[in-house]
């Protein structure tokens, strides 16, 4: 491997230290095989997102043919991707490294990088999520006998053609970042509940009958999607991490699949009229979902 590629790694790792310290309060994840690969190469660690410092982090380099094999059994081609997977509790995370994203990217040199490393801290986030809501995302699928292909974007698959539905999303999505970027905190907690009756009166209007599994499985998602983004953003805005100006960044995190960009914008509005509280759920013990987690705060004086 490069020893340009080398370089990100150590520095997206560097970055992923720093959002646990600083941003989430991630403390403890399970063990997790981290893989990363250029065209040639694949480096895999068992510490890379546990340890705690660089030099706790031992790497095993091997040549490929092209083909990534992965511990589920599986192979992928060494192209483009990040992706963390957590299913029948074998954890790993995968990523290609800049000298294949910058093949088929716009962006380069320092934005590729930022991109990924943002990319990268969203993906990694799940890391610390899986553990705690996988168990329950799991009962989900077993309950309603969901097939492989469900996944995060399975709310819009479903109704993305109702333009009613999915102009309440929009709805919803614009009021929670209202609340998120309101100073008054009156006003904040205000549309922070105007946001939620859309959601619930959307929900009880079209997630019902054979659809009504989907209102859980939206919650779940927003949780696992928003958090992964609202890690992503505080980095790249943080004058430790990105150092890119809020204004600029927020319409790069507002547009893309419905769980991320309203996730994000939820999380945002959470983070506003809850303060950190919530960090212990999302990213820790996971006994509330984003959206409980937003009627709790309310209901508080």
């Amino acid at each position: 491997m490069s020893d340009a590629d080398r370089a990100w790694i150590e520095r997206a790792l560097a970055a992923w230290r720093f959002a646990c310290r600083e941003i989430t309060g991630i403390r403890s994840v399970p063990s997790f095989r981290a893989i990363f690969f250029d065209e040639r190469c694949v480096r895999t660690s068992s510490d890379a997102l546990t340890s705690s410092t660089a030099e706790g982090v031992s790497w095993s380099d091997a040549p490929h043919d092209g083909k990534i094999h992965l511990p589920n059994g599986q192979e992928i081609d060494a192209g483009t991707t990040c992706f963390t997977s957590g299913k029948d509790g074998l954890f790993f995370f995968a990523m290609s490294t800049p000298s294949v994203w910058g093949r088929t990217s716009v962006e380069r040199g320092a934005d590729l990088e930022r991109t990924m490393t943002a990319v990268m801290l969203h993906e990694a986030s799940h890391v610390a999520q899986l553990g705690p809501y996988g168990k329950r995302l799991g009962a989900l699928i077993e309950r309603n006998s969901l097939p492989d292909s469900f996944n995060d974007d399975c709310v819009e698959e479903r109704f993305r053609t109702n333009l009613d539905f999915a102009a309440s999303v929009g709805k919803e999505t614009n009021l929670f970042l209202q609340a998120a970027a309101e100073k008054d905190d009156l006003q904040a907690r205000l549309l922070v509940d105007d946001a939620l009756q859309l959601v619930r009166a959307r929900q009880a209007r079209w997630q019902v009958g054979g659809d009504a599994y989907l209102v859980e499985a939206e919650d779940l998602w927003l949780t696992f999607e928003g958090a992964g983004q609202w890690t992503a953003y505080q980095w790249v805005t943080s004058p430790q991490g990105g150092a890119q100006p809020a204004e600029d960044t927020v319409p790069r995190f507002v547009r893309g699949p419905w769980s991320q960009t309203e996730g994000f914008a939820v999380f945002m509005a959470l983070d506003r009229i809850a303060g950190p509280s919530w960090k212990r759920h999302a990213y820790g013990d996971g006994n509330k979902m984003v959206l409980e987690m937003l009627d709790d705060a309310l209901a508080k004086d």
